[in-house]
């Protein structure tokens, strides 16, 4: 009788609960790790549109700089900026196509998913603005010397 007695091992209580508590930390893990995936996606995303709303800002902005004149064509699938410059007879378009919602410049795209662009002409300043498509709004305030 006493022939089991000193036997060694693990029995089937212990596997399962050795079992259970690996599962529940797996999943915390698991949990964990797509919570910060997500997270990391999400930002990625935001950074890529500021990038590029940056980057539009900056084409945009340095052609503005160097235009003496602003003429705009709305129609309703699109949007015209004609950029002119008197100097040396230089012109540059920007279409913002809402349908699409790409930008653009000299018949090259710049810029996609773009929910609204527009430049406003203010005499003494240019307005640009630009909203993303996650509805941040970017804005830039061209001032001339002198009150052009």
């Amino acid at each position: 009788m006493s022939k089991f007695h000193n036997e060694r091992g693990v029995t089937l209580l212990e596997v399962l609960a050795v079992t259970i508590i690996a599962t529940i930390v797996s999943i915390v893990l698991m949990s964990i790790l797509t919570n910060s995936k997500i997270t990391n996606d999400k930002q990625m995303i935001s950074t890529i549109q500021l990038s590029d709303t940056t980057y539009i800002l900056k084409v945009v902005t340095k052609d503005t700089r160097k235009s003496t004149k602003i003429l705009m064509k709305a129609l309703d699938e699109y949007t015209e900026y004609i950029l002119i410059n008197n100097q040396n007879n230089q012109k540059y378009t920007y279409v913002y196509h809402r349908k699409n919602q790409t930008i653009t410049r000299n018949d090259e795209m710049i810029a996609a998913n773009v929910l609204d662009f527009n430049i406003e002409d203010k005499r003494s300043h240019i307005i640009i603005d630009i909203t993303t498509p996650n509805s941040k709004s970017f804005s830039s305030t061209i001032y001339f010397r002198g009150g052009s």
